[in-house]
């Protein structure tokens, strides 16, 4: 049953990363990781509108691990000689024709799971439209998570991309999953 963390991670970033990271997400590894994507997409003569939008998804889906990642399962922790109680990954790669792919991941409790599966569905069949209508509701409804999210991140993201997600659940134990989520940028 349990997946194969890092094998999973070195598969995802087989198409040789812009950029990438295994492990805490701290708002230092956020700011690192943002200014090398930044800087990389400059160099590489990307136009200023595609690195504003890869940037700002790529915000929100770090913020997203950075309030949400969950403590992994003991055997992990030990497994893995981890010093830090949180593990998850983030990678940006250059598709054909000017798309990047922004896959995160990580653990989550099996409940949370059904909940994120639900919302991820809901998501991927709204018209852009809709999820400008549903941000703002969510927006205007002032109601906010105990981690302090009001819901709008994967919102944001969806409507920012234009493109419906991808994602998968990795099962590891039976308390929890592998959370990993695709977003494609173009």
């Amino acid at each position: 049953m349990k997946a194969s963390i890092h094998g999973l991670f070195e598969k995802l970033k087989a198409g040789k990363p812009i950029c990438s990271h295994e492990g805490v997400i701290t708002s230092e590894v956020i700011t690192d990781f943002l200014n090398n994507v930044e800087k990389s997409l400059s160099d590489a003569g990307e136009s200023p509108k595609k690195i504003r939008k890869v940037y700002n998804i790529l915000v929100e889906a770090l913020q997203n691990l950075y309030h949400h990642q969950a403590k992994p399962p003991a055997e992990f922790i030990k497994e893995n000689g981890l010093s830090d109680d949180k593990y998850s990954f983030c990678t940006l790669i250059k598709e054909n024709n000017g798309i990047y792919k922004v896959t995160t991941g990580n653990f989550v409790k099996n409940l949370t799971a059904k909940s994120l599966k639900e919302r991820i569905e809901q998501l991927n069949s709204l018209s852009q439209e809709e999820l400008k209508n549903l941000y703002k509701i969510v927006l205007d409804n002032d109601e906010f998570s105990e981690k302090g999210g009001g819901g709008l991140g994967f919102i944001e993201m969806a409507r920012k991309s234009g493109n419906k997600f991808g994602y998968e659940f990795e099962p590891y134990n039976d308390k929890c999953k592998f959370f990993v989520l695709e977003i494609l940028v173009s």
